[in-house]
């Protein structure tokens, strides 16, 4: 970028585009003035190329809206949120608008409040997983004109937003579908609390491909933990996990497990870790597959199988749904954006 970006105006956008201010100004304010695609991009490779960076304050002031999007995730310590981060910061910088990231560190309460201070900052934009159990917090936000997208909480779908999430159900079955094939019948479920819609369509998808294939299981088959916070020492599932190990071991002692369906990655590396300490072997003694595939599934040993939910992307297409909205004022909501996971063969199952 140019170094004296700060002292380029408007005017030298549009005269280095060939346009009058007032088509310049449309277009990088995002305003819905009709401007020719030749003139648009014009401006845009003009403010690109000098290196223009809009006056923001002057930009709040003229249109009472704060030029960011705000996005409330439960965790910073699980990658798979910095994935979606990542996929929401390109599309909405792309777009002229400023990410905002908060954790409400699994807290409904700070939650609440992370949204009533966007309000009062006259944030306009709202990207969240939530996991407060009311959705009242979501509602005053659209109340007071801004655009939401859910991709994950605790109440049902509402059509007074857009819904992004991830086939959970389809993932649970493909997962299990899999370790099926290779030959498995006696399979463990290892979660956190089932706190979250999503672990519980994860669970039902498990389920469905147990019963599909004339498989038993029963509540003993389903392990959990019956905790969920995050700490500043430690990775809150990575523990999780290890706790999860040692009650699975109880487990297999009344029942000859041969593979364990995680709920996430870093579940999965605290299970193998803990399973590990106690001279458990994966995959010769115990399959694991589990969902996610955060950047270091691949680099653990034995390298994880898992479903790879597509975060990033899914952050991506949400994100740009919400400009559309924030820049046409027109709503999105009611529409639900759904993405697929993809089965990722490594080498922590082994046919039997």
């Amino acid at each position: 970028m140019n170094n004296t970006s700060h002292n380029i105006t408007i005017g030298d956008v549009a005269k280095a585009a060939g346009t009058s201010v007032s088509t310049a100004s449309r277009v990088l304010s995002g305003s819905d003035y009709p401007v020719s695609p030749a003139k648009r991009e014009s401006v845009l490779r003009a403010a690109n190329t000098l290196g223009y960076e809009p006056n923001m304050l002057g930009r709040m002031l003229k249109t009472n809206t704060n030029p960011s999007i705000g996005i409330i995730i439960p965790s910073f310590q699980n990658p798979f949120y910095t994935q979606l981060i990542m996929g929401i910061e390109k599309e909405a910088m792309s777009c002229s608008y400023f990410p905002l990231v908060f954790s409400s560190q699994r807290s409904p309460e700070t939650e609440r409040n992370l949204i009533n201070n966007l309000i009062k900052n006259r944030v306009k934009g709202l990207m969240i997983s939530s996991i407060d159990d009311s959705p009242l917090a979501v509602e005053h936000f659209v109340a007071t004109g801004g655009k939401v997208c859910i991709f994950e909480s605790n109440y049902a779908d509402t059509d007074k937003v857009v819904n992004a999430k991830t086939d959970m159900l389809g993932a649970g079955r493909t997962a299990t579908e899999y370790l099926i094939s290779q030959g498995h019948r006696d399979i463990a479920f290892l979660s956190t609390p089932f706190n979250r819609a999503s672990r519980l369509m994860t669970l039902d998808g498990f389920k469905l491909a147990m019963a599909n294939n004339g498989l038993p299981f029963s509540k003993e088959d389903i392990i959990t933990v019956q905790y969920e916070f995050d700490t500043d020492s430690d990775l809150y599932e990575l523990e999780a996990g290890r706790k999860l190990a040692g009650k699975f071991l109880e487990a297999w002692k009344k029942k000859p497990y041969t593979a364990i369906v995680a709920i996430n990655d870093l579940i999965a590396y605290g299970i193998i870790q803990g399973l590990q300490e106690q001279n458990v072997q994966i995959p010769q003694d115990i399959s694991i597959i589990s969902f996610d595939n955060i950047p270091y599934s691949g680099l653990i040993n034995p390298p994880l199988t898992t479903m790879d939910m597509p975060a990033r992307l899914l952050g991506q297409r949400a994100c740009r749904m919400i400009t559309d909205s924030l820049s046409s004022n027109e709503d999105h909501n009611g529409i639900t954006l759904s993405v697929s996971a993809e089965l990722v063969v490594r080498s922590s199952v082994r046919a039997i």
